[in-house]
């Protein structure tokens, strides 16, 4: 199968092993710059040929998980997932940088952004050299989504009069609000550092997945000076600096209180991207962060509901056997060797979609419980009875770990997901979107429990 990606890159330095061996040392900045910049001008002159690489298969699972995936994640999955789609690491890279983040690290007395970050670069390089046979078999899928992410050359302004209280549903933001967890941060020569708790100061990092996705967002409370305007123009010129002085308590508690409100607005920004791309390759969203799910799964208008409790939306929840331990290639040949682990996924693909096509909630109910059965009791035992043999012959070895596939589907047009699908499709209601697709939206959640002694 392959991918157009690693013709261009087979004639870049970018995937010369020597040179990645030394983290590109003798590879002048210019150079290295050069290169991102080919790199980047071929993905987005080759745009439509990568959407091609990632359209549907019948009877595949395949799952988008966009930037929040590792090699870890790509092992646990291997034997249960038909293909992974990722976010292209390289092509973030290649970003030209902004003006904007040049000019805040300087106001910061951060370390010069302009140099390039060759650790990042070795990084994603070594992802892909790692995923070629990968992308070879079909198993993994790389894509420049983060072309969407990037910020436009003028940055907005925004000045709420209610502090972004009304950038999303008063329960959706009840919901961001109850998790965020808010910290303060410091600057250092090593970068920005951040702190256990929140105290009074002018910087800070608020999150809402903790580790599950990698998301954080940075505030900075600047001091702000108007220095010019012109209202004919609609441009104004602002002058900020970082004070050595304290804010107030009361300036900053509203500060506080905004920024995780903006925060909570990005973040369901980015979980709308995702969607609107797995919608767009005709896949199914996977995430690892249970509060993202809980999102998916809130009523449009109404409180919502936890992944836990939601077996009336056609739930399905397995706990897989992985080896983390187990080198990809090992994990890749008995994938391919153990017959059981196709069926396992032809199934799971055949009941799911199964219950997306199913409107009726009794009939629904009923169909999920005998998919259930049959995967657990039919399915996972060929599976397990698999991982036996292969432990035999010592391609699996040592102490697994359990991971736990959640599968829910929507319903109805009150869900969050569901509107999303219906809108990236170009669709008035989610009615409409269903009743043309046949089938509704769905997503999954992948979480390792923990370890588990396979014999």
């Amino acid at each position: 199968m392959g991918s157009i990606l690693y013709s261009h890159l087979n004639e870049s330095l970018l995937l010369d092993k020597s040179l990645i061996a030394a983290q590109f040392q003798g590879v002048s900045d210019a150079e290295l710059k050069n290169a991102l910049k080919q790199y980047r001008e071929f993905c987005i002159a080759n745009f439509d040929e990568l959407l091609e690489e990632v359209s549907p298969e019948a009877g595949k699972l395949r799952l988008f998980v966009g930037e929040n995936a590792d090699e870890k994640v790509l092992k646990q999955g291997a034997l249960y997932l038909d293909t992974v789609i990722m976010a292209d690491p390289l092509f973030e890279l290649a970003q030209p940088d902004h003006e904007m983040t040049l000019a805040m690290s300087r106001a910061l007395d951060m370390p010069p952004s302009k140099d390039l970050d060759r650790k990042k670069v070795v990084k994603a390089v070594k992802t892909l050299l790692s995923c070629r046979s990968l992308v070879a078999n079909g198993y993994v899928r790389f894509f420049p989504t983060t072309l969407e992410n990037e910020a436009p050359a003028e940055l907005p302004l925004y000045a709420p009069s209610d502090g972004f209280e009304s950038v999303l549903p008063p329960h959706l933001l009840r919901l961001y609000k109850e998790t965020a967890d808010i910290r303060s941060v410091i600057s250092s020569p090593q970068g920005l550092l951040v702190l256990r708790d929140l105290k009074l100061g002018r910087m800070i990092s608020i999150d809402f997945d903790g580790r599950e996705s990698g998301r954080a967002f940075g505030y900075n409370l600047f001091q702000q000076e108007v220095v010019s305007s012109d209202r004919v123009s609609g441009r104004m010129q602002v002058a900020m600096h970082m004070p050595k002085t304290m804010p107030s308590k009361e300036i900053f508690d509203a500060w506080v209180s905004q920024s995780v409100n903006s925060s909570a607005r990005m973040h369901f920004e980015m979980l709308q991207r995702d969607i609107r791309w797995s919608a767009r390759f005709g896949s199914q969203y996977m995430t690892r962060s249970r509060f993202a799910a809980s999102i998916l799964d809130s009523a449009e208008n109404i409180s919502s509901s936890s992944i836990s409790s939601a077996t009336s939306s056609g739930l399905l929840n397995l706990n897989l056997p992985i080896f983390d331990s187990v080198s990809m290639e090992r994990l890749m040949g008995a994938r391919a060797d153990e017959e059981a682990f196709r069926r396992f996924r032809l199934q799971i693909e055949k009941h799911f979609r199964e219950l997306r096509l199913e409107t009726d909630p009794v009939k629904r109910h009923l169909k999920t419980e005998n998919a259930m059965h049959e995967l657990v009791e039919i399915q996972l035992t060929e599976v397990n009875s698999a991982i036996r043999r292969l432990k035999r012959k010592g391609v699996l070895t040592g102490v697994g770990a359990v991971a736990s596939l959640a599968a829910a589907t929507a319903t109805s047009g009150v869900s969050l997901i569901a509107t999303m699908y219906a809108a990236f499709a170009g669709y008035k209601t989610f009615e409409e979107y269903r009743i043309s697709a046949k089938e509704s939206p769905a997503y999954f959640l992948w979480q390792v429990l923990g370890s588990k002694q396979t014999r």
